[in-house]
């Protein structure tokens, strides 16, 4: 413990830039992971998070809300179906929408307020009545107030927002939900003449102590023309995730090798460099283990240091993130990535711990050869 942390004092410069170094590349780490999950979250939270414990799909629609078109009728046969307690529609339709003088992208989501698929919780303002919505509340950031009106295009319709629910938005584009009735209001506006309001989904809730997949297993089963999947599955079997997923995977993956290489390189020419001294401490009767044990130390504080930095640099990025996709730090991510990193190092320093143990005493002596 001596010699590590009095090295490490009179290395000061040394041990700083490496100590910056892996901050930098833990940052790139974090950063990447915070901005894949923030994607991932604005592309499928209104699946992921939904309130429902399973999502039923049109059977050929491929797990693609868009794709997805279901009978009204088959509400009563998945209700039936043993471990589903309620089933209700759901409705999603993309839209123009005018906030204010501005016209944006709008998914417009009908539920049944008291039923599952629900947007929940409210974390601020109230559920919606007749004329009314409630958003995803990051699109503050783009202008949807609690008390603006959202003017349909090119219908006209006009819909009052009035609360806000999180992590549900869909397609990172503005979300909005009401009531499945008045969606199919919506619906028969927007397309005057549609003979048929179809369904995008519906909605399950299953018995408490039941495995949701299993459920949805059943209602595959039970059901003809249909699809039922927990949230997790249906989430990551959108169109898309996947190749988002492994393209940010592929990257992180990369980079957490170029830290670890960094900091196993740093100490193996590190241990090259003062191997005389090390040999000489040998002579005089410090053992392998007691410079191992220093040199983990070392490779331990260079990288909870390192971590740190990385951290409070993400902490700074994430203030100045856009508030319409905002960022934010998640303490498990930070806790995780640092201990894969410190792991890694740690094994990686004991191909240094290894060239120690090479060495022979008596050549303190005459020299290394």
């Amino acid at each position: 413990m001596f010699i590590a942390l009095r090295d490490l004092w009179r290395s000061k410069l040394r041990f700083g830039l490496l100590t910056g170094a892996v901050g930098l590349l833990v940052f790139l780490l974090l950063f990447l992971n915070t901005l894949s999950a923030t994607l991932l979250d604005f592309f499928i939270g209104a699946i992921e998070s939904n309130s429902a414990d399973v999502l039923v799909y049109e059977e050929t629609a491929r797990r693609n809300l868009q794709a997805s078109r279901l009978d009204a009728s088959l509400i009563d046969d998945i209700a039936a179906v043993p471990g589903v307690v309620e089933a209700a529609p759901v409705g999603e339709l993309t839209l123009t929408a005018q906030i204010g003088e501005d016209l944006t992208d709008l998914s417009l989501w009908g539920v049944d307020l008291d039923g599952p698929g629900r947007p929940a919780p409210i974390v601020e303002g109230r559920p919606p009545g007749p004329g009314e919505v409630v958003m995803d509340e990051s699109g503050m950031a783009e202008g949807f107030k609690i008390g603006e009106t959202i003017t349909l295009v090119p219908s006209g319709t006009e819909l009052d927002i009035v609360g806000f629910v999180r992590d549900r938005r869909y397609a990172v584009i503005a979300t909005a939900y009401l009531d499945f009735a008045e969606w199919v209001a919506v619906f028969e506006a927007e397309f005057p003449g549609t003979p048929v309001v179809p369904l995008s989904l519906i909605a399950v809730d299953v018995d408490d102590g039941l495995d949701p997949a299993v459920v949805g297993d059943r209602i595959t089963t039970a059901v003809a023309g249909v699809e039922g999947l927990d949230r997790t599955t249906a989430a990551r079997g959108t169109p898309g995730v996947d190749s988002i997923s492994q393209s940010f995977n592929l990257i992180v993956g990369i980079t957490f090798g170029i830290v670890v290489l960094v900091v196993a390189f740093f100490f193996l020419i590190l241990t090259v460099q003062k191997l005389r001294s090390f040999v000489a401490l040998r002579a005089i009767g410090a053992s392998v283990g007691y410079l191992a044990r220093s040199l983990i130390i070392q490779v331990i504080a260079l990288v909870t240091l390192g971590s740190l930095v990385g951290a409070g640099i993400l902490r700074v990025a994430t203030l100045g993130s856009n508030p319409a996709f905002p960022l934010s730090v998640d303490g498990r991510l930070v806790l995780t990535v640092t201990g894969a990193v410190l792991g890694s190092s740690i094994l990686a320093g004991l191909l240094s711990v290894g060239r120690i143990a090479r060495t022979d005493p008596a050549d303190a002596a005459q020299g290394i050869r």
